[in-house]
């Protein structure tokens, strides 16, 4: 999928904040969850357990490569949950590993916002 390029430029910053939140020895989770529409389901115990697994697993970041863009997620139930979601892939590069980045986008009141993070 081709994106525009000041959609990948959200992206490529909103991505370089998470992992320099994800840098220190605990995290910054408001740096983390900056760009976020809703956390309510992820809260600062849970970020922090989270970042201890992907140290554990990945080691420490390293760099990436974009790959691309992809459509994002339509939830069946509520098809209108997430308007214009789009899904972009780098291959993350770590100490330890590497794993796929994906990072989804979309638009809320006139203004891009994070979906989801997920390293695979």
């Amino acid at each position: 999928m081709d994106v525009d390029s000041d959609l990948l430029a959200f992206a490529e910053e909103v991505l370089s904040e998470m992992i320099q939140a994800e840098d220190s020895d605990t995290g910054d989770y408001e740096l983390f969850v900056k760009h976020f529409d809703d956390v309510s389901d992820f809260g600062p115990t849970r970020f922090k357990k989270e970042l201890l697994c992907i140290r554990e697993d990945l080691g420490s970041y390293q760099s990436r490569e974009y790959l691309g863009a992809l459509k994002g997620h339509i939830d069946p139930d509520y098809p209108d949950k997430y308007p214009e979601c789009v899904r972009f892939n780098w291959r993350g590069i770590f100490e330890k590993n590497e794993t796929l980045i994906t990072l989804g986008r979309y638009e809320k009141d006139g203004k891009f916002v994070v979906r989801e993070i997920m390293y695979r």
